[in-house]
């Protein structure tokens, strides 16, 4: 399974990556105002045949606010008044046929001119989307890492020679992205870089990922990532205030999707040991620990599902109970305070759940 994931992250490294530089894309606007859900700080969306039901999450449950168009992934900013969210337009056999719809100002604007957009990253002040294409329905059309300016309604060419690896890109704050690659033909050049568009330059914030690496997110402009060297897998966080990258103590191998609470200092992710049973975990920044947050309950998380966080630092995640029933998943939070999982949805369905102004 090691040489496996290994040699798919070379293809994905090497072939799929492309240079940071942004084409066009066709798009189309409409100055007709779009009547939206009113969106609560963590919404869940059960997607149907050809539409999906939105709830707003409060007090532990689930209350439906709209219906809207059958969705990929959203990203969303209450503050900025500002969404976006992929369409699907047909099945695909690696990737759904999609467009980007943004919606600002009561204007509705479409993204397309590529088979399929994924990994939508709002930037913090709502004015640049971050995402990435695929030319066509195979992994070896990827075209690379796109940035869309929302406010100026254009796409943005950054001044960049990175071939970035995959998904491995967040905000840092509204006007630096960070990312991890390499130049191509240039020895030594994977590293995580910071592009500041205020200076329209690029510049190297972390040289040495222990090996290569295989996951970031970024958390008050510290990093913590996942490194591998040959087929050994660790967790390391690189300390912005100590210029430091530390070892962390831990036995999970992979991880997948990651939310971090910028006033706790604590990151929540979905990975997995040696046993490839997903998981939800908690790092705390503070004392460098990584703990088990789930083990039988949900009987499984769903690895498609995002991880939602609440302005009392809960989160929110999409799992299966009942494994007799085919792709029904259900509602869970952790609750910070209580320190369990509870289940929150009345019914089972096809959920994914989201959080406003999640970088």
């Amino acid at each position: 399974m090691k040489t496996f994931i290994k040699t798919t992250f070379f293809i994905t490294f090497f072939l799929v990556s492309l240079v940071l530089t942004a084409c066009s894309e066709k798009e189309s606007e409409t100055s007709m105002v779009v009547n939206i859900p009113r969106y609560s700080k963590v919404t869940a969306i059960e997607n149907l045949d050809s539409s999906a039901n939105v709830f707003k999450i409060e007090n532990r449950g689930l209350y439906k606010i709209g219906v809207v168009e059958d969705l990929n992934e959203m990203v969303y900013s209450i503050k900025n008044s500002v969404y976006a969210y992929s369409v699907n337009k047909s099945k695909g056999e690696n990737f759904n046929n999609n467009s980007i719809i943004i919606i600002k100002d009561g204007k509705k604007k479409e993204l397309k001119g590529f088979y399929s957009a994924l990994d939508l990253r709002l930037s913090p002040s709502g004015d640049k989307l971050a995402y990435r294409t695929f030319k066509k329905d195979s992994l070896d059309s990827a075209e690379g890492l796109k940035i869309y300016n929302i406010k100026d309604k254009k796409q943005m060419v950054l001044n960049s020679k990175v071939m970035v690896s995959g998904n491995l890109y967040w905000w840092l704050d509204s006007d630096r992205i960070m990312y991890y690659g390499a130049v191509e033909g240039k020895k030594n050049s994977d590293n995580i870089y910071v592009y500041d568009f205020t200076k329209n330059k690029e510049e190297i914030y972390l040289e040495d990922t222990k090996g290569y690496c295989m996951f970031l997110t970024p958390i008050n402009n510290s990093v913590f990532f996942l490194g591998r060297e040959g087929d050994e897998s660790r967790i390391y966080y690189y300390d912005i205030q100590s210029k430091e990258t530390r070892s962390i103590d831990s036995n999970v191998e992979e991880i997948y999707k990651a939310t971090a609470d910028l006033e706790s200092g604590d990151i929540f992710f979905l990975g997995a040991e040696e046993d490839r049973q997903l998981a939800l975990y908690r790092f705390s920044s503070k004392s460098l620990k990584i703990d088990r947050l789930t083990y039988d309950f949900p009987k499984r998380l769903d690895l498609q599902s995002e991880l939602a966080l609440d302005d009392q630092g809960n989160i929110y995640f999409s799992g299966i109970e009942n494994e007799e029933v085919q792709d029904k998943k259900d509602v869970f939070m952790y609750d910070k305070k209580e320190r369990a999982i509870n289940l929150i949805s009345t019914h089972e369905g096809k959920y994914n759940v989201y959080s406003s102004d999640r970088w």
